[in-house]
């Protein structure tokens, strides 16, 4: 099967083309709890794992962890967990990403911290050019210090309309300086971003972009301007590109059960058409029929896998070997975002993330 032949992305090489998808699910990064739940996808067989979108702030700021040596913790901590996953063969990158909060603080709301966008709304004050300056600077920091702490790549989070993707989108970037106006204006802070990474990172560090390649509402992101955009982020130093839908206008990024499988690949089949560097498609892409048809057709080069990877780690083991009628089926519940959505969720209560699998999250509990 093609799913299961090795690619290399800038000197990564992956054993398969499976990538765990960045989710949010409020389980931290190094704890104990996150380990054990990253680490059993890793050992299910995965080529690759993306730990969930993580605040820059978190990775360059030792106040947005609460303590003198936050910063400094996380590496030793990562050292330590990169080598158990690399261990069992996989890599494992982390999601860098930015909200509207000046600063970004620990990835959640920050109380005080100013609510911010591109140009003014009703709840945020638009950025000053500085400050937009000192955010990439913080990209750079941040992706610097995930390649100290033994990570293998590092995606920017420029979809889902988060605050790189707004930049993007002419339905929320209203700027009339050099960070807006036209397409290459607004293409400008997710270009210099990536520029400033590279430079961080060096030449033979990859890093990954999921870009949001398409809205439905109006000014939105096309297609068409994605892949301009996606020809540039190339350039800049971008070496493989995870596709979504940028603000969640009238669609979620996390399709429900109704929707049709493989709701983005035509998403990913126009960037992969445009760009020469691997292109990850996703979007309930839950069968082994589906994935193998969509790399065997040329559309992607890579599959995220989310959610089915919550309901099932071992996906990957029971497709490479043959079992696939013994999957436990993710049902598109989205219950998984709970712990994101309700504040009240917690950790410490018996309340399952997975309607399908009761240990998920719960790994470290029940060994």
């Amino acid at each position: 099967m093609k799913l299961f032949e090795p690619v290399t992305i800038n000197g990564m090489t992956l054993r398969n083309r499976i990538v765990m998808a960045p989710m949010q699910l409020r389980m931290g990064l190094g704890n104990p709890r996150a380990r054990a739940f990253y680490r059993e996808r890793a050992v299910g067989g995965a080529g690759a794992i993306i730990m969930c979108g993580t605040s820059v702030d978190l990775l360059v700021d030792d106040t947005a962890w609460g303590r003198a040596d936050g910063v400094a913790r996380f590496v030793d901590d990562m050292l330590d967990f990169t080598g158990e996953i690399h261990a069992t063969g996989a890599c494992i990158g982390i999601q860098l990403w930015h909200g509207n909060q000046w600063p970004a603080g620990n990835g959640g709301f920050s109380p005080g911290a100013e609510q911010v966008a591109p140009s003014a709304t009703a709840q945020c004050r638009a950025l000053t050019v500085a400050e937009i300056q000192a955010m990439i600077a913080k990209f750079a920091a941040a992706a610097a210090t995930a390649q100290s702490a033994g990570l293998d790549f590092v995606e920017v989070h420029g979809a889902h309309g988060y605050l790189v993707c707004q930049f993007f989108s002419g339905a929320d970037n209203r700027r009339t300086d050099a960070y807006g106006g036209d397409l290459p204006g607004r293409m400008r802070f997710g270009l210099e971003t990536v520029r400033a990474m590279r430079q961080a990172v060096g030449a033979h560090f990859p890093i990954f972009f999921r870009i949001g390649a398409e809205e439905r509402r109006p000014g939105g992101v096309t297609l068409r301007q994605s892949k301009a955009y996606a020809v540039e982020l190339q350039k800049a130093g971008v070496d493989a590109f995870d596709v979504s839908i940028g603000a969640m206008a009238g669609r979620s990024a996390s399709p429900g059960p109704r929707a049709k499988p493989g709701t983005f690949v035509t998403l990913a089949q126009g960037i992969k058409s445009v760009v020469s560097v691997p292109v990850m498609a996703l979007g309930r892409i839950n069968t082994p029929d589906l994935a193998e048809a969509v790399l065997a057709d040329g559309r992607a080069d890579l599959i995220g896998i989310g959610r089915q990877l919550i309901a099932d780690p071992r996906w990957p083991a029971k497709v490479r070997q043959g079992r696939p009628e013994t999957i436990a089926a993710c049902l598109s519940c989205n219950r998984c975002f709970q712990p994101l959505r309700s504040p009240e969720w917690s950790w410490k209560s018996h309340q399952p993330l997975c309607q399908v699998n009761p240990r998920a999250g719960r790994e470290m509990e029940a060994p």
